[in-house]
């Protein structure tokens, strides 16, 4: 936006006026008002008609118009001839050039043109008359309409009815003709096959394994502290749904703070939790000489901590 367009936008903004308000007051259309609103100044007349319109719309909002004239010639470039304004003592001249606006020269006495219209609708209502009476010759308006003649009427003669009943026709079904016993042969009476007996399956014996692995999954938070083949592998906190796996060759060692914490699976087996929530555990499995694992420790209460008695 130009700084002409935003100062003419500002004061109008500030009388809380409408580019529609100005224009029934001043009689500048929107868009020449928007025109000089937005700085699109190639869509103005050039010359003094544009510094005319904002001339007009300055002193409207109470702006200089010098100042505004000046704005607008500085960012249009539009430096064309403006009206001449009269100085002391030379007569005053003036141009009224109004820009899209239609007059009415109201001067014009136009009484007889009235006249000639009456004229003729007079001739027409006399033409029209004429040509009806010419058409219907004996056709009187005050004479009274002769009575409508009257309609014969014929009584209708009863008609008898007569019913005749007409017989329904008789269906008759054909009876079916029993089949002779000797054609039909005898089903053979279906055998129901004897229920298979299930063969319970032998229980599976553990496999021996070369190693061991441990399967853990947290479902709560907890501490733990996993020594595989005698060095630790692992030693921190866990959070809910964190699983690990490890795989030793001789041992696997694990220690928990929060029992009822952690589900262990060592060598497929599932061992569910290690102890109740809270619980400080500690477990091993070993895996022996014909390679089996043992289970080396159970589950390993934390030592109570003594409370100091002061002396007496």
């Amino acid at each position: 936006m130009s700084e002409l367009g935003r100062l003419l936008t500002e004061a109008r903004t500030a009388k809380g006026l409408s580019p529609a308000d100005v224009e029934s007051v001043t009689r500048i259309r929107q868009k020449w008002l928007e025109a000089l609103e937005n700085g699109e100044y190639n869509k103005l007349p050039r010359g003094a008609v544009a510094r005319g319109f904002l001339r007009t719309y300055a002193a409207y909002l109470g702006l200089d118009t010098q100042a505004a004239l000046d704005l607008y010639t500085s960012e249009s470039g539009d430096a064309g001839d403006d009206v001449a304004i009269a100085e002391p003592g030379k007569p005053r001249v003036v141009d009224y050039r109004p820009l899209e606006v239609e007059l009415i020269d109201q001067r014009v006495d136009n009484g007889w043109v009235r006249w000639l219209i009456a004229l003729v609708l007079v001739a027409a209502v006399a033409g029209g008359a004429w040509w009806f009476l010419s058409r219907n010759p004996g056709w009187n308006p005050f004479a009274a309409a002769p009575p409508p003649a009257p309609t014969a009427t014929s009584t209708p003669t009863s008609t008898p009815w007569i019913v005749t009943a007409t017989p329904k026709a008789t269906i008759t079904l054909p009876v079916a003709e029993p089949l002779a016993t000797s054609d039909i042969l005898p089903l053979p009476t279906p055998t129901v096959p004897a229920s298979p007996t299930l063969t319970p399956r032998p229980s599976a014996t553990p496999e021996f394994t070369a190693g061991v692995t441990l399967d853990l999954q947290a479902v709560q938070r907890s501490w733990i502290r996993v020594a595989v083949d005698g060095e630790v592998a692992e030693e921190g906190f866990l959070d809910a749904g964190v699983t690990r796996l490890w795989e030793a060759n001789q041992s696997i060692t694990l220690r928990t703070g929060n029992a009822g914490g952690v589900t262990i699976v060592l060598n497929g087996q599932d061992l569910g939790l290690m102890g109740a929530v809270g619980e400080v555990v500690e477990r091993g499995w070993t895996l022996t000489d014909t390679g089996e694992v043992l289970e080396v420790s159970s589950a390993t209460p934390e030592p109570a901590t003594p409370t100091p008695t002061p002396a007496g």
